[in-house]
């Protein structure tokens, strides 16, 4: 677990009184793996002692102990322009007192400063009119008998340019009557329901009171500009235009993670290679001619051939001063051929290869959609955290990240670039499914509707773009929404019918057109998303046995024939989709958490596994999978 250590705010490095004894009281403890994802720089945690902000990197390196937990994934630090990633730092307690020492606890910083007394309902920040509690941690409203500890409101604003502020209370209060000398505020409801119209702010020094009904308008702050506020930096960026909006403190859109991932494969994921990338802080700094008695003396401690050793570092040398400029595709398409190939490296000086795929060709029954069938015993993904936005998704490729970070369109997580990025090792098990590339272009061919739909799609995804102020990345294809909507309905049937929780399964889509050099890509990896034990203990490789997967898969497929919203869902319009750029998907058929799907559960549709609605006048297509669907 990682731990949270409050800073003052005086500044970074600041702790709690309690540091003068050696250690310091956390105020929380989550995953690590969190800390890349959902609980990541920037983000807004609820804590057991109060709702915090975790701090940039600037404030990791000065207070935490970090270069011991450093990590390599060499494709993806050439995608995203870093020399190693880093692990966030794991609680260490200090008995007998049970503190934590705070070289190995994450800073961060107290937001929202506003806070409310439940008893009195007052409101207002550290110093006034509340006080810092004994505990260095948690504020309290001493204008009772009885110190009460006060819990944080639950309103922030914040623009689409990553900034965030408290809520201007003392503006709202007064907007309509002017400003006050000594506001002295409250937030009370008229109790006639939980409706946010009841709500209000009232001042008691001048009276003015003005409710909250309107808040959430897009127009509601009108009057009041964004002030460029990132508290996870410690600082503000002067000339923000951004609209700022109202949000709700623990609201999903507070914070939207860039992250960027791969997986370990040949011949990084071998086991010499390991050793290499282990030593590679002293090898990558000797000169050339010091290499071959470095290696010779790194095999004679470990007791191996030296060969593999130096094999290994060429490999590595030559992958990490590749001149030619990588693309996500380019890592994608290495990790499609692996997953196509049989694998099965030796344990090497004591150290377990980290990719180990098993592959067949598919079972008769599955053999007209798929060609192959992998059961991925063992795997390694890397995620980084790069940045983050806010209000709204920014979906990037990672060699793109820099670039949209320069633009202002990504949140950086420090405030000048570092040569590291926070990371989670994700370790687990999985199974590949390829599509038959030419099952796909025959059911392409064979339905001319299905262009209709699919340039409908496509046309509401530049639109999206446009109005986003954005370039796209990639257009809309059939073989994408066939293979994305698939992938959805396997986690979904795996969830149901295997026990997993669909929170814990992740897709990885490969699916590109391809050029005239290479071949198109159609093929999905469903693989433990969690670094905890659910799942890692062969359960999904046990459903790539040939008699499982053609139960799963022809359930999944069985089982998008229907949907409980009916016939509405699958007689939706591409027009009417908005920014999902989806046609039928919704929550009763499709959507999965948006931590198992890449693309923030967009880009769906379900006619294209069981065929379009059967309505009169309408141009008709057939689902990929239409004779199973009717059997």
């Amino acid at each position: 677990m990682a731990t949270f250590n409050r800073t003052s705010k005086r500044g970074a490095g600041a702790v709690s009184a309690a540091q003068g004894t050696g250690g310091v009281e956390p105020v929380g403890r989550v995953r690590r793996s969190q800390l890349i994802t959902t609980y990541g720089i920037g983000a807004i945690v609820d804590l057991e002692k109060g709702s915090y902000m975790p701090m940039g990197l600037e404030d990791w390196e000065r207070v935490t102990r970090l270069p011991s937990l450093s990590i390599g994934e060499d494709r993806l630090q050439v995608l995203l322009g870093v020399d190693h990633f880093r692990l966030a730092p794991i609680a260490v307690e200090l008995k007998p007192t049970r503190q934590v020492d705070p070289e190995h606890a994450v800073p961060v910083v107290r937001f929202p400063r506003w806070h409310q007394c439940p008893q009195c309902l007052r409101i207002g920040q550290e110093g006034t009119p509340f006080e810092l509690a004994a505990n260095g941690s948690e504020l309290e409203c001493r204008a009772h008998s009885k110190p009460v500890l006060t819990t944080p409101v639950r309103f922030v604003i914040a623009c689409t340019k990553g900034h965030i502020d408290d809520f201007p209370w003392e503006w709202w209060a007064h907007r309509h009557k002017g400003s006050c000398d000594r506001p002295t505020l409250e937030l009370r409801s008229e109790a006639r329901s939980a409706a946010l119209a009841d709500l209000y702010v009232r001042c008691k020094n001048c009276g003015a009171k003005e409710y909250l009904g309107d808040a959430f308008r897009p127009e509601a702050m009108t009057g009041h500009s964004c002030r460029g506020s990132r508290p996870w930096l410690h600082d503000r960026q002067e000339g923000c235009d951004a609209a700022p909006r109202v949000i709700q403190r623990g609201a999903s859109n507070v914070h939207f993670p860039v992250v960027a991932s791969a997986l370990s494969i040949p011949p990084a994921s071998e086991a010499a290679f390991q050793v290499i990338t282990d030593q590679w802080l002293s090898l990558g700094a000797l000169p050339e001619e010091a290499v071959i008695p470095a290696l010779i003396g790194i095999a004679e401690s470990l007791g191996v051939e030296q060969t593999a050793l130096l094999i290994a570092y060429r490999e590595k040398k030559k992958m990490l001063e590749d001149p030619s400029e990588r693309t996500e595709i380019d890592s994608r398409r290495e990790e499609y051929e692996a997953l196509s190939r049989d694998r099965d490296d030796a344990v090497f000086a004591g150290v377990m290869p980290q990719f180990c795929n098993r592959v067949e060709a598919a079972p008769d029954s599955l053999s007209k959609w798929f060609d192959i069938i992998g059961a991925v015993s063992r795997l390694r993904e890397v995620r980084a955290l790069a940045g983050f936005t806010r209000v709204e998704p920014y979906p990037v490729s990672p060699e793109r990240m820099r670039d949209a970070l320069a633009k202002g369109a990504i949140a950086p997580i420090s405030k000048t670039p570092r040569n590291w990025l926070p990371a989670a090792e994700i370790r687990g098990e999985g199974i590949f499914l390829r599509f038959r590339t030419d099952a796909i272009d025959d059911w392409v061919k064979a339905n001319p509707g299905l262009t209709e739909r699919v340039a409908a799609l496509d046309h509401r995804s530049a639109a999206v773009a446009s109005e986003r102020g954005r370039e796209r990345e990639y257009p809309i294809t059939a073989r994408l929404l066939l293979v994305h909507s698939f992938a959805h309905a396997l986690i979904r049937t795996i969830s149901v019918d295997c026990g997993y929780s669909s929170s814990s399964l992740r897709e990885r889509l490969y699916v590109c057109e391809g050029d005239g050099t290479l071949g198109p890509m159609n093929g999905v990896l469903i693989y433990t998303g969690s670094p905890d034990s659910e799942g890692s203990l062969g359960g999904l490789v046990r459903l790539a046995d040939r008699a499982q997967l053609t139960r799963v898969v022809m359930r999944a497929i069985r089982s998008a024939r229907w949907c409980g919203s009916d016939p509405v869902c699958l007689e939706t319009e591409p027009e009417q989709s908005g920014e999902r750029v989806s046609g039928a998907a919704c929550h009763c058929c499709l959507l999965v958490p948006e931590t198992a799907c890449e693309k923030f559960n967009r880009e769906l549709d379900r006619t294209m596994l069981v065929g379009s609605a059967p309505v009169a006048g309408l141009v008709q297509w057939s689902g990929f999978f239409a004779d199973a669907a009717r059997e």
